[in-house]
């Protein structure tokens, strides 16, 4: 991989990983809801106007398989409940994400 001459960063070769999980539409939603706390899919579907549950499942994998997001089953619970939460990694990119929002917030045309 090269490096940019202006920049001085890697030149991706390809968005992969965790780009290309982060250009999928709902990710920052799913984030930034995560980033309160723990939830369970169905409060995440619930919380997210319009996410299709096949959408929802699919991102949480990718976002599991990035090691942004962590999924625990409680198998003491009648029934086993899942949950969702963010790992360190995925803590760090929502503070990313807040930082954008608050960007965007002082520099926004009324």
């Amino acid at each position: 991989m090269g490096t940019d001459s202006e920049t001085g960063l890697p030149e991706p070769t390809e968005w992969s990983g965790i780009w290309e999980v982060l250009g999928c539409k709902w990710t920052f939603h799913i984030l930034r809801l995560l980033a309160r706390g723990d939830e369970q899919f169905n409060q995440i579907k619930h919380s997210i106007d319009g996410i299709p549950a096949s959408t929802l499942s699919t991102r949480l994998k990718s976002l599991q398989k990035e090691d942004v997001v962590v999924r625990a089953v409680d198998e003491s619970a009648t029934p086993p409940t899942v949950s969702y939460s963010l790992t360190e990694k995925g803590d760090e990119l929502a503070g990313i994400i807040t930082q954008i929002e608050e960007l965007e917030q002082r520099y926004a045309h009324d």
